[in-house]
């Protein structure tokens, strides 16, 4: 179960980050498809969860192109670090009025990334 930051006003985005671990970049690129290059992994992992207090953290690492495709994620336990990844299906959920795409993986814990503020400067959308 994942406790999350209380907020009243505010749902912020978690922003815990890790170096995605060298070993994990061939890793990644074996979901990737043909002519793909160790530069499109990305080096560090930010979590864009909800912020919370309990659970692992998880951090995005390549996207993969097409629809309905996913896209490689890492994971790492508060005081941990990535140990691995794996192929998650894209949330499926987007905001009503402006059809804004949640950013996460499909069954993420906590609220949609277009519900959080994300303090991190330059912050990327979907």
């Amino acid at each position: 179960m994942t406790d999350f930051v209380p907020a009243p006003a505010l749902r912020l985005a978690c922003g815990e980050t890790r170096a995605v671990p060298a070993q994990l970049i061939p890793a990644a690129l074996i979901f990737a498809p043909a002519g793909s290059v160790p530069s499109d992994v990305e080096r560090v992992a930010r979590c864009t969860l909800q912020a919370h207090l309990a659970g692992d953290h998880h951090g995005f690492v390549l996207d993969l192109p097409g629809p309905d495709t996913g896209s490689v994620w890492t994971t790492w336990a508060p005081g941990g670090e990535p140990a691995s990844v794996a192929v998650l299906p894209d949330c499926p959920v987007e905001e009503e009025a402006t059809h804004e795409p949640c950013c996460e993986f499909a069954g993420h814990p906590g609220a949609h990334t277009f519900e959080l503020t994300d303090p991190w400067p330059g912050a990327p959308r979907c």
